[in-house]
């Protein structure tokens, strides 16, 4: 499975970086004036869309945030979900994911 350090699966990425797409060009903002507002850089804004990052919730929130008629994270996480696998799961009950190439 093809996974972020957190998790998500390139898929939950790809659909994650279609919904940032469509609701910035549904805005007529280009990714730069996107990154501006959003005190995130262009290159950030791409690897997010293009589906080859994920981001923090900080940065959902503030590319949310900037983009016109988006009042929730909601829009933007339309599509994507992420099951923990059994080996994600830590003590407690709590969800640890393993970050690549780490025991």
């Amino acid at each position: 499975m093809d996974t972020t350090d957190w998790g998500l699966t390139r898929g939950a990425r790809e659909r994650l970086g279609h919904n940032l797409t469509v609701r910035r060009l549904r805005a007529g903002m280009g990714r730069a004036e996107l990154g501006s507002r959003a005190a995130v850089s262009t290159k950030r804004v791409a690897s997010v869309e293009e589906g080859r990052a994920g981001a923090t919730v900080d940065i959902l929130v503030r590319l949310a945030a900037s983009l016109p008629g988006i009042t929730t994270l909601d829009e933007l996480l339309a599509g994507v979900s992420w099951v923990p696998s059994e080996e994600s799961r830590g003590v407690g009950g709590r969800y640890l994911v393993r970050r690549r190439g780490r025991s």
